[in-house]
């Protein structure tokens, strides 16, 4: 998971004429039947964002970093339209007017959607209607689009992702583990292919490290040309654009070298 800016987006003019229209219509409905029939009979409003949204994360499942094929993504509601389920599992009620705001959905990949779901917990202040402030919320899950949210987590060498504080009473670590596992974060497929990038960047360090130390003693031309290789592999791989690049930057953060932690300076 890395930050996305979703505020360097906004949907085109019709479309946000046409979102205002049925989120009035929604707020018009007396029931919760005519409010899903709404919902159910405009599904089609929120694909129509698909392409703009996957844009703004590089063709990459907010939630996960990775690349799945097209026609798999979903446009995930962040807080359920229809039915929010806390920890037991209880239906506290969707957020209906919230069902056509842009600001809510989350561009997401099928492992992370599926498992998902329509689970939301929220510790303290449930915003239950349209003007209720969302602000207030305490949530467990962890937010893309929250600049400090994707920091919570942290990777290993084996492709694991887990939370990034170890006290297990803290509030983040509890948010950080409910996001792992309800985003389903450490499914096989993800583990793997996060295993395979962590140990490609840890060869890279060690073998840049090496170099440099030898540089310290000996300088050499032509392996200088191989650190500035390997160096720009580096900082590629922990780029926006590429896949599972949080747990590159996590591993050169913790690597303890300063010339690694420059890299994720540059490529941030």
């Amino acid at each position: 998971m890395r930050f996305i800016n979703i505020e360097n987006f906004s949907p085109d003019v019709e479309w946000l004429i046409k979102s205002n229209e049925l989120t009035s219509a929604l707020k018009k409905a007396t029931t919760i039947e005519e409010k899903n029939r709404i919902i159910d009979a405009n599904e089609s409003k929120w694909g129509e964002l698909k392409d703009s949204l996957l844009e703004l994360s590089f063709n990459k499942c907010w939630y996960s970093e990775a690349k799945e094929t097209y026609s798999h993504y979903h446009v995930d509601h962040f807080r359920p339209k229809k039915a929010a389920r806390g920890i037991d599992k209880k239906d506290n009620g969707g957020y209906w007017w919230l069902a056509f705001d842009w600001m809510n959905y989350r561009f997401s990949g099928p492992a992370a959607n599926v498992r998902k779901r329509s689970y939301f917990h929220v510790n303290a202040n449930r915003a239950l209607n349209y003007a209720d402030n969302l602000n207030l919320e305490d949530i467990l899950f962890l937010d893309p689009i929250k600049f400090r949210d994707p920091e919570e987590l942290a990777f290993d060498n084996e492709g694991i992702v887990r939370p990034k504080a170890t006290d297990k009473t803290l509030r983040n670590y509890k948010r950080a583990r409910y996001s792992i596992i309800r985003l389903n974060l450490n499914s096989p497929s993800l583990i793997d292919k996060r295993k395979d990038k962590y140990r490609n960047a840890v060869i890279l360090l060690m073998r840049i490290n090496k170099k440099l130390d030898l540089q310290s003693i000996v300088f050499d031309h032509g392996r200088e040309i191989e650190i500035e290789t390997d160096m720009r592999q580096l900082w590629s791989m922990c780029s926006k654009n590429s896949e599972f690049s949080a747990s590159v930057k996590y591993c050169l953060k913790s690597s303890g070298f300063d010339w690694a932690k420059e890299i994720v300076e540059k490529a941030a």
